[in-house]
């Protein structure tokens, strides 16, 4: 599998950490004393780890080879922490959990699915701290959070970081959106788990969406006729089209699919424009993923070439969109980064060319 780490790899990485947490990069927090007991499982992730150690465990990030965050789980306080999240992706590892309770603040009320957290929100136990790059920071201060959650693409403003250093407020970046294979994204639940000081759940759970993810993936092998996949629309004059490493990609062809664009290799986007994905993609045979649309009638409003388009006229057109709230808050984000597995079950579903009814896609739909 071309992102599970081999016994070797989990050997050679650990002594990478090892070795970063001695030397600590010039931050107390990140060295320890005494040897490191054991290193907990990670299996796909490339970013994330977890050192026992005899009297603490230490939950490390790792880029470039240097260690960006660290914290110990003497750092924490003892029982439930309070914590805000700068987004519903977060709560939703929090939710798989069972621990949307502990949640005292939020970036938006308007992105949730989560019945208990609408609850909590409609009810004011839930306080709106403001998006990344626009945070209410005494707002934050005053639900005085454990732990912030948020990411190191948007939140980078050091006066807000400082200002929370003074009032003990962790900040822990989760940039699981940074891994490109779907079960990497899954594993970050163990970061939570240490985070709650629940490990045996958290690696239930992601044994759990392992487990099916992987059986699901095999039973793809099936599909005798792979269906040529395109993705994404228009927007602001560019299609941003996801490379032939990327998360979008995997997730094609775990789900038995032929990803139209996976010659351009790497991770990021490549910006084109229209006339090069029709000739490119005109002639697939599923379309997924398609922006905001849920009608072909609003499609074509926006752009009426989109009608050029093979999987367009043959009406096999989907979008991520099935749990979608009247705000635009979509669950695909909320509960899709964690389970897997129900979004590759719905890929497979599609591309199986089977004919399909609605209730059988849990966050996909058919956009006609």
């Amino acid at each position: 599998m071309r992102y599970q780490r081999t016994n070797t790899s989990k050997t050679l990485f650990s002594g990478l950490i090892a070795a970063i947490l001695i030397t600590g990069c010039g931050n107390p927090s990140r060295k320890f004393t005494g040897p490191v007991k054991s290193f907990h499982e990670i299996k796909y992730s490339q970013l994330f780890g977890i050192a026992h150690f005899e009297a603490y465990d230490q939950l490390f990030y790792l880029d470039g080879g240097d260690t960006l965050w660290s914290l110990k789980s003497t750092e924490l306080p003892k029982g439930m922490p309070r914590v805000a999240v700068t987004s519903s992706v977060f709560a939703g590892f929090i939710e798989a959990l069972g621990l949307q309770e502990s949640i005292v603040g939020v970036d938006n009320d308007k992105y949730f699915n989560d019945p208990v957290m609408l609850e909590r929100i409609g009810k004011g136990q839930v306080g709106i701290i403001g998006e990344e790059g626009q945070m209410q920071t005494e707002k934050l201060v005053t639900l005085r959070p454990d732990v912030l959650i948020a990411s190191s693409h948007g939140f980078n403003n050091t006066t807000l970081k400082n200002r929370l250093k003074q009032v003990n407020v962790h900040v822990l970046m989760c940039d699981n959106f940074k891994e490109q294979h779907p079960l990497a994204r899954a594993e970050w639940i163990k970061v939570f788990g240490f985070i709650y000081g629940r490990p045996v759940q958290a690696d239930s759970l992601f044994s759990m969406v392992e487990k099916n993810y992987l059986q699901i993936r095999d039973s793809a092998k099936f599909i005798r006729q792979k269906p040529l996949v395109m993705t994404e629309a228009m927007y602001s004059e560019v299609w941003s089209i996801p490379g032939g490493s990327s998360y979008t990609a995997r997730l094609i062809e775990d789900a038995g699919g032929t990803y139209i664009f996976s010659n351009r290799k790497g991770l990021h986007t490549y910006p084109l424009n229209l006339e090069s994905v029709l000739k490119e993609s005109g002639d697939a045979d599923i379309w997924i993923h398609v922006n905001q649309f849920k009608s072909k009638d609003r499609m074509l409003k926006a752009n009426p070439r989109y009608a050029l388009f093979k999987p367009f006229r043959d009406n096999r057109v989907y979008n991520n969109n099935k749990r979608e709230n009247a705000y635009g808050g979509n669950d695909f984000w909320e509960t899709g980064a964690f389970r897997a597995d129900l979004v590759l079950r719905d890929l497979v579903t599609i591309f199986s060319g089977q004919k399909i009814s609605e209730d059988k896609l849990y966050f996909y739909t058919l956009v006609d």
